[in-house]
């Protein structure tokens, strides 16, 4: 089989098509926080900071919201998740992007919300991290997803 330059440049550049196409598709697989969300936040009173710039404490409970998450976020607001699982590989703190828009972009002012996530189970020796997860906003709005960012429920 004799190929020309040409026709080996071609089957080249066909082929990096290829892989660029099934590398970006498995990334967007992988993250779902980039995805359009099949579900949408749940809606809640607004929660406000206090005049310390402390969140304000949880009052209420969303439906569907397991106590465990609640007892996490207590753990989150008051700074000692993940280190008062005793667990290691819990995680929480880490920036959340928001990619997929799911949750606020900005507040009523306008001013940009960042988001941080935070296991909501301490992680189990020789398992992976489950699904669970609360997302806290710089707003100092919290979110519960229980099925890993496809659905979420406004906490406070």
């Amino acid at each position: 089989m004799n190929l020309s330059g040409k026709r080996i440049g071609g089957l080249l550049a066909a082929a990096g098509v290829i892989v660029v196409l099934i590398v970006a598709t498995l990334v967007l697989r992988s993250h779902p926080s980039s995805s359009p969300s099949t579900g949408a936040a749940t809606s809640h009173p607004a929660a406000t900071a206090t005049p310390n710039g402390t969140p304000p404490p949880v009052t209420g409970r969303a439906p569907g919201v397991p106590d465990r998450a609640y007892q996490t976020l207590r753990e989150i607001d008051a700074g000692r998740w993940p280190g008062s699982a005793d667990a290691p590989g819990t995680k929480g703190g880490d920036q959340w992007m928001n990619r997929g828009g799911d949750l606020p972009r900005t507040d009523p002012a306008g001013k940009k919300i960042t988001y941080r996530e935070w296991d909501v189970n301490p992680k189990k020796p020789g398992q992976t991290r489950d699904a669970e997860r609360i997302i806290t906003g710089s707003d100092s709005s919290a979110y519960y997803t229980g099925d890993h960012y496809r659905t979420f429920t406004r906490m406070r």
